[in-house]
């Protein structure tokens, strides 16, 4: 079983626990769903202002995506932002159409049209792809 499908499974149960069912067309507002790795450290976690979920996909406004080292610190690796996002939990991706702010320490990506593979660790942005880098880039043109 895949870990997002282990952490989301807990977390519609606890949802669940409410007065009334969850559905599709149910929205969860605050929405925060975090997932670790085999150590236990937070590998990622995803928030939204709200979200509709269901058993395969959770459908996000306002993506917060935090990306962790995986470490005992919680290092931040990368934060990715999106007005609206598709979480797909079986193959662990999320894709949105609109734009897509990614921020790291090195650089920060903007662009429209993008997608982020969890198992990959690989974000791709299919247009007006804009890349400002925080960190020198010597002989970049030799």
């Amino acid at each position: 079983m895949h870990m997002w499908r282990f952490v989301f499974i807990g977390l519609l149960s606890s949802v669940l626990t409410g007065a009334s069912p969850l559905t599709s067309q149910t929205p969860v507002s605050n929405f925060r769903l975090p997932t670790f790795n085999q150590e236990g450290h937070r590998s990622m976690l995803i928030q939204g202002a709200s979200a509709v979920v269901n058993s395969s996909q959770i459908e996000l406004t306002e993506l917060n995506l935090t990306l962790f080292a995986g470490d005992p610190k919680d290092t931040i690796e990368t934060i990715i932002l999106s007005p609206q996002a598709v979480a797909e939990l079986d193959n662990e991706r999320i894709h949105g159409a609109q734009t897509v702010r990614v921020i790291r320490d090195d650089l920060e990506i903007t662009g429209v049209q993008w997608s982020y593979d969890h198992r990959a660790k690989k974000v791709s942005i299919a247009t007006k792809a804009r890349i400002v880098f925080h960190a020198p880039l010597p002989d970049i043109l030799k």
